[in-house]
């Protein structure tokens, strides 16, 4: 009998552990329904258009069960759709609570909860947690505090978290967010020396070319002026409407104008109309009028342009006195109509104006605007 005992212990053994296993995975079955009818009550609620009940529901859940992280997420961002801040911010804390989330989901529900408190005002909060992710090397994080330091003129914050982290920084855009940092801060504490870190990026960019030249022409310091303008042309020769004129009165100062006309030959397969004009004024000076209209001619035949044909109509007016006056008419009104369009467009968002700005206002990309282009551009 007692041997008989001894072999059902293991068979006993292995029931109760089936039986235990059983037992756990009815309580998950059971609990995952409960779990799927307070998810189905609360869809019912949003279905019927009872969005506040519905949305209250689903709030609740969050104690319940933690593991549907995707769930809570679209339900925040919802939230922030409607403008609720409050609520999708009490879901993303909630979320950041929970133990055992992965480390890559972690990293989401923190840049969401940012993203939260920028809406709502929170901007010290936001910049926290902004900064949590960029020390953990979170590239996601970068677009958000870049545009969080932008708004509140923080230039200096922005340059020292590229100077702390610069592995992070090789898109273009981010280095010419960083550059423009470098170079407000620059004007800002009259510290010219801030322009030359901003040419030591990853990518070369606009302003500190622009900003340096800017200096040394104030300075009347035209060989320097020249040696940043010329390169700022040939590197960018799309902005170069941006110093062209003032360039080109530097070699006038130097006595040197003849190298500026060697530098608008060389610009001109790649430049638009204004590097034409320039070409053909250079032609005009030498006392070369027809070939600089033949030119001209030719050119806008293959790429019109308003711009170039109102330089075209002045230079056909002082050929023949006859039509003289009516040529200038009609090229007051080319002035005119050229008058009314913007000097530039935003190549990210199609925003234009009249004035250059490094930030564009419209979708607060740096750098974003240069001069117009096309038949009325430059």
């Amino acid at each position: 009998m007692i041997e008989l005992l001894f072999l059902l212990l293991p068979v006993a053994a292995a029931y109760g552990y089936v039986m235990g296993k059983n037992s756990a995975k009815n309580q998950a079955l059971e609990q995952s329904r409960q779990i799927t009818s307070e998810y189905s009550k609360g869809l019912k609620f949003l279905l019927d258009r009872e969005e506040d009940q519905g949305l209250e529901h689903l709030t609740k859940l969050l104690e319940v069960s933690a593991d549907s992280v995707d769930h809570y997420l679209t339900l925040a961002s919802l939230f922030r759709k409607r403008g609720e801040l409050d609520r999708a911010i009490k879901i993303h804390e909630l979320l950041l609570k929970q133990p055992n989330l992965d480390e890559e989901v972690v990293k989401s529900c923190r840049l969401e909860l940012a993203q939260d408190y920028v809406l709502a005002g929170l901007l010290d909060s936001a910049e926290e947690h902004l900064v949590i992710l960029v020390k953990l090397g979170f590239k996601d994080a970068l677009d958000p505090i870049l545009n969080l330091y932008s708004q509140t003129r923080d230039w200096r914050k922005g340059v020292h978290m590229y100077e702390a982290h610069p592995e992070l920084f090789k898109k273009s855009s981010h280095c010419a967010t960083i550059a423009n940092f470098y170079c407000e801060a620059a004007n800002q504490e009259k510290n010219p020396s801030l322009f030359e870190k901003a040419t030591a990026l990853a990518h070369e960019t606009v302003r500190p070319l622009y900003e340096m030249g800017k200096d040394a022409y104030k300075h009347d310091d035209y060989v320097k002026c020249i040696y940043y303008w010329r390169k700022l042309v040939s590197q960018f020769v799309f902005m170069a409407p941006l110093v062209i004129e003032d360039l080109e009165s530097c070699y006038v100062k130097l006595n040197i104008h003849g190298q500026f006309f060697e530098l608008v030959s060389e610009l001109l397969e790649k430049g638009g109309v204004l590097i034409r004009i320039k070409f053909c004024q250079g032609l005009v000076q030498k006392g070369h009028i027809s070939e600089a209209i033949e030119f001209l001619t030719d050119s806008l035949k293959r790429e019109p342009s308003i711009r170039g044909f109102s330089y075209l109509l002045q230079l056909i007016s002082g050929k023949d006195a006859k039509i003289y006056h009516v040529l200038q008419e009609i090229d007051k009104l080319v002035k005119s109509y050229i008058a009314t369009k913007p000097n530039y467009q935003c190549g990210h968002c199609g925003f234009t104006s009249h004035t250059m700005y490094w930030l564009c206002p419209s979708c607060k990309h740096w750098e974003s605007l240069a001069p117009s282009r096309g038949l009325d551009g430059f």
